[in-house]
């Protein structure tokens, strides 16, 4: 079995120790439903209840506390060892590409700066895939292994479009979905890639909207303008939200990844922390094991 998300293993020990999912909530920086969401995937994940009602509240099971007390003595040596992380002050430069920093990062930040309040943190734009010198840590999209970058994340694409654009005909059989409806990222040559998964010929990839923007693209298909390919970090909030929907289960593999790339002299302490916590945040913006993106 794969390790749980570390997010939700701090969710249920902030359970334990606070009594409650609202004061639990707070002693992660979360809301109160993204506490019950991850805790409901790890139980998925486990095969066995953590929780049970008791009054108006929740308490753990006998089940669950079991569990806690064996990753607890974990849990507290995580935290012993980023003791110093946390004391983490000082300037912080992140360089981040627009896209993902308007529909992941930014709003994810609080969390961050909520932990780290002596960090002075600045966020500047960054053309998709190429960091830049000055960052103390720059985030890149790219399918090159830059000298010093750490792996985050392995992307795959799938469709998503607006809910309605589905629901006022149906979803088409994918050898169905005509050129007009297709929106384009760069090329098309991913629609391409995915149309021939799906078991298409991938002629529909000649034709629709072109686009040079992630935002821009977004924000075509949230007006209905048709399906376009997303992935599951930058589509998360918009798929929790019922912004956008996925109409279709399969997924291409991309050759580029997320990757952060420390500045010229390495990571500073800031740095060092925001790459500990942003691998965290990315870990817990993946799908759940019943197939929905967490909150």
């Amino acid at each position: 079995m794969n390790m749980p998300p570390l997010s939700a293993l701090e969710a249920l020990d902030a359970l334990d120790r606070t009594g409650s999912v609202g004061e639990a909530a707070r002693a992660c920086a979360l809301s109160q439903s993204a506490v019950s969401h991850k805790l409901r995937a790890l139980e998925a994940r486990l095969g066995f209840a953590l929780t049970e009602p008791r009054g108006r509240g929740v308490v753990l099971t006998s089940q669950g506390r079991r569990y806690l007390a064996a990753v607890r003595p974990g849990l507290e040596a995580l935290r012993e060892a980023h003791r110093g992380i946390g004391q983490a002050r000082g300037n912080l430069e992140v360089g981040c590409a627009s896209g993902l920093a308007a529909t992941w990062l930014a709003r994810r930040l609080q969390g961050f700066l909520n932990r780290f309040p002596e960090v002075a943190l600045s966020l500047r734009s960054l053309p998709l895939g190429e960091p830049q010198p000055g960052c103390d840590i720059a985030l890149a999209f790219t399918d090159t292994a830059l000298p010093g970058a750490v792996h985050l994340l392995d992307v795959r694409f799938f469709p998503v479009c607006f809910p309605g654009l589905m629901h006022r005909a149906g979803i088409p059989d994918p050898s169905d979905l005509r050129p007009e409806m297709l929106l384009h990222l760069q090329n098309r040559g991913d629609w391409a890639d995915w149309l021939r998964l799906a078991g298409a010929d991938g002629k529909a990839a000649q034709g629709g909207v072109r686009f040079t923007g992630l935002l821009a693209m977004y924000a075509a298909a949230e007006a209905g303008l048709g399906l376009c390919l997303g992935d599951g970090l930058t589509c998360a909030d918009a798929l929790t939200t019922g912004r956008l929907m996925r109409p279709y289960p399969h997924e291409i593999n991309v050759a580029s990844a997320y990757w952060a790339v420390p500045g010229a002299g390495g990571l500073t302490a800031p740095a060092e922390a925001f790459l500990i916590w942003l691998q965290a945040e990315m870990a817990a913006s993946l799908p759940s094991p019943d197939g929905d993106p967490p909150p």
